[in-house]
Order: structure tokens, then C-alpha cells, then sequence
């Protein structure tokens, strides 16, 4: 059974001074460099459930997708859209109306997601999540994945998985430049879909990029 440790058991000062002196993923960015696409803007959406309106109008104020005329906003699924608004435009709901929307935003993405005939169980399905993070953002319009080729370009972190051998336990960790309770709601929606006594636990004795680390852990155990 996982449980909450102390997150400062098992650290050495030494540790969080290179955590704080470490740049993290958002400021490794470079600017204009990276987009994501509409598609994913518009499933996100979708996962604030009441307050939609509210984000419409951020995302209105960001200047990502266009008013169809009642505050709504609109996006072109296969158009490409700035990643730094985007989540400039996270950061901002986070703030202004709690972690909890974007947990649920994150879990709402991967729900209505299609995919390939490889992914069969809960290790392949997280095991995708690096895949078709970089199939869903470009370099200059470019998807940073290519599916005939094989070849992903780098600059906006990865999904790492690691299994722990003969436990139903898989530890991943994100270096992105999401949100840390955007991703947990990502990765536990796609361990639910094949396997929904599926928990998740943040690794409290490891950076957090709530606190301005690099990285985020997570423990995800299922029955």
C-alpha cells in the first residue's frame, strides 16, 4: 500500500538547493517555438464542466481560438495553437479557481482519445502517453512525432514509465511544461481505461514542479 511520505524525508539541503537553482520546464521553453493543437484545447475545455464559460473567456484573453459569437470559444482541431499562451492560460485557471479544474481538465483529455491497435492494457496505454504527447505538439507546425518514421524531436519533456516487476505498480515521470495536477489527471484517466480500480500518488519525496522543480513522480497501483 502507498502512503503520503514527508516530503522532506530522505532530502538533503543539497538537494533542493539544485531543485530551486534548476530552470524548470516552462522556462526551458523557447519562446514561439512550440504549438499545440486545437484539438486538445477543445477536449480540455470540456473538462471544466460549470465553469466553461469562465475559461472560454481566458483563453478569449490569451488570444487562443476565436469567439463564435456567445463568449464561446472555438478551435481548429487541426490547427496549431501557441503553447506558451496555452499555458499561460493553465497557470491562470489553476490560480484563480483551483488545482481541482485542472485535474479534471487532465482526466478528460485522454477519455475520448482513439487509440492504435498496440495499446491493450494498462502498461502499453501509459506507455503511449509520450507518443501521443509529441504527435499533439509541433516545432514550427511540425508534429514533433512522426508515425511512418519513428523519429521524435525533443524540447518539451517526456512521459517516462517504469514498472516495479511482479507488483501492479508503474511509476511515471513528466518533465513537461504542464501543470503538475493537469498531467496526474492525464496519467490516471489512462490507467482507468483498462484498469479503473487504478489510484494515483504523487511522489512526495521527489521535486514537484509546484515547488519549482523539474519534475514530477507519480505511483500509479491498481488490484
Amino acid at each position: 500500500m502507498l502512503s503520503q511520505l514527508n516530503p522532506n524525508q530522505g532530502r538533503s539541503a543539497l538537494d533542493f538547493k539544485r531543485e530551486i537553482k534548476m530552470k524548470t520546464p516552462r522556462e526551458q521553453l523557447v519562446p514561439g517555438h512550440f504549438q499545440v493543437l486545437g484539438a486538445n484545447l477543445q477536449i480540455v475545455i470540456d473538462g471544466f464542466g460549470s465553469f466553461t464559460l469562465i475559461a472560454n473567456k481566458i483563453l478569449l484573453e490569451e488570444g487562443l481560438g476565436a469567439d463564435d459569437g456567445t463568449g464561446a470559444v472555438k478551435f481548429g482541431a487541426g490547427a496549431w495553437y501557441p503553447l506558451e499562451r496555452w499555458l499561460t492560460a493553465l497557470e491562470r485557471i489553476g490560480n484563480e479557481f483551483g488545482q481541482v479544474l485542472l485535474f479534471q481538465s487532465g482526466m478528460t483529455t485522454p477519455k475520448n482519445a482513439v487509440f492504435p491497435p498496440t495499446v491493450t492494457d494498462v502498461h502499453s496505454a501509459l506507455k503511449c502517453i509520450d507518443i501521443a504527447y509529441h504527435m499533439n505538439h509541433a516545432v514550427r507546425g511540425e508534429s514533433m512525432f512522426s508515425p511512418t518514421t519513428g523519429e521524435m524531436r525533443e524540447g518539451i519533456g517526456h512521459y517516462s514509465y517504469s514498472h516495479t516487476p511482479g507488483k501492479n505498480l508503474v511509476t511515471m515521470e513528466s518533465t513537461t511544461p504542464y501543470p503538475c495536477d493537469f498531467d496526474r489527471g492525464i496519467i490516471i484517466a489512462m490507467a482507468q481505461r483498462f484498469q479503473p480500480t487504478a489510484t494515483i500518488l504523487h511522489d512526495a519525496t521527489k521535486p514537484c514542479r509546484k515547488r519549482g522543480g523539474a519534475s514530477c513522480a507519480y505511483h500509479v497501483a491498481w488490484k
